[in-house]
């Protein structure tokens, strides 16, 4: 039997790499997922891929641009699959980057980015296989108006599918209680860099979940922290997200 098509995913965060997983579940493809560069490469040195699809906010010491780079320096590596990042940094500024056609980026997705949007991703690199590679049109897609609560969201990023919805949702309350300890650990350390990309994470879980406001919390942890403020600032933010945190995991789902 021929095998399926084979997804790199380059994604840090457990409970994005659990909806991308989900979402991908009926199309005929296999998701690698990694929460490394060095991960990816080793993937990469077992065998062809389709799509690199690939944060750049990672949290090791190499990010999502260094596995860029590495695919541009040695073609051989990604051989004809589609490039496309996956961020959550704003779609206006990630279409203005420049550049992506050096690196061959054929799309960004802007997190969070609805199941459709993925699932037509991963069609158009499956269509692709075999063929020349895709131009780096730099298109930008995926992002949706921040939806308030379960019905909304499961409208606006999962399709209509209320029992994606609640997997994923599942899957992420267990992941917030990690999340809590990895904050107050680094609150107590003032390490900005953990807090940092915290927020950055959870600001897309909570966007997927319906939780606009809690996500614009984690946006601005993730903003003060990238702005070196001060240990009381960092302070403030973290408990304000902790508390909205807090208030989703209590709240019983519908």
């Amino acid at each position: 039997m021929r095998p399926l098509p084979r997804l790199l995913l380059v994604e840090d965060d457990a409970s994005i790499r659990q909806f991308v997983a989900m979402a991908l579940d009926d199309l005929a493809v296999t998701v690698v997922p990694c929460a490394t560069v060095a991960q990816a490469l080793a993937a990469l040195a077992e065998g062809p891929v389709a799509l690199v699809l690939t944060d750049l906010n990672l949290g090791g010491e190499a990010s999502g641009w260094t596995l860029l780079e590495r695919l541009a320096a040695d073609p051989a590596l990604a051989g004809w699959a589609r490039r496309v990042v996956f961020s959550a940094t704003e779609a206006a500024a990630l279409a203005d980057r420049p550049g992506w056609s050096a690196l061959q980026v054929a799309q960004v997705l802007s997190k969070p980015v609805s199941v459709g949007a993925l699932r037509q991703c991963v069609q158009t690199a499956l269509a692709a296989v075999g063929g020349d590679p895709a131009p780096a049109d730099r298109e930008t897609s995926g992002a949706a108006p921040a939806p308030q609560g379960r019905a909304a969201a499961v409208a606006s990023h999962f399709e209509g599918d209320v029992l994606l919805y609640e997997a994923f949702r599942a899957g992420s309350l267990a992941q917030f209680a990690q999340d809590l300890a990895v904050g107050e650990a680094a609150c107590a350390a003032v390490d900005g860099a953990t807090l940092r990309h915290l927020g950055h994470s959870l600001r897309t879980v909570l966007g997927l979940l319906g939780e606009p406001a809690a996500g614009a919390l984690a946006g601005r942890l993730q903003q003060v922290a990238e702005a070196g403020a001060s240990r009381e600032d960092l302070a403030a933010a973290w408990q304000a997200l902790r508390q909205a945190l807090q208030r989703v995991i209590q709240t019983p789902a519908p």
